[in-house]
């Protein structure tokens, strides 16, 4: 359970990354319907990202809500690092995605990854690559 966990979190800290392009379900920000309960303030935009903003039609401003709602969710997630991240999201997770058996390993309890799961592992990393490059990632 504990290597799920592991290449999960790995996962979900590499996926823009690996990628290079920003997942499907951000575009619903789009599509969302505005929630009422919203507090009014001032807040000075560039004008180019006003201007975008408003380009894309009636709704622009609850649109740049869930703009910046997204972006805290990342922050909160450890996704996008920053000064204020708290202290044990602000290191990137291992570059490398952990190997089935690597946390018994380290812990005495087993031999670790074998080299069946290395090549395999390989091999996935490098289909991952492939697909980013066709993709312009």
């Amino acid at each position: 359970m504990a290597d799920a966990m592991r290449r999960l979190e790995w996962d979900l800290h590499h996926r823009i990354e690996a990628t290079g392009r920003i997942p499907l379900e951000w575009h619903e920000i789009a599509q969302t319907p505005v929630r009422p309960g919203a507090d009014r303030v001032a807040l000075r935009l560039d004008r180019d990202v006003l201007r975008f903003f408003r380009s894309i039609g009636p709704g622009y401003g609850p649109r740049i809500n869930l703009v910046l709602r997204t972006y805290m969710h990342a922050r909160l997630a450890g996704v996008i690092r920053g000064a204020e991240t708290a202290p044990e999201f602000r290191f990137a997770p291992p570059p490398e995605r952990p190997l089935w058996g690597e946390t018994a390993a380290g812990l005495g309890l087993g031999a670790g990854p074998d080299e069946a799961e290395r090549g395999m592992e390989a091999a996935a990393r490098a289909a991952e690559r492939a697909k980013a490059a066709r993709l312009g990632g």
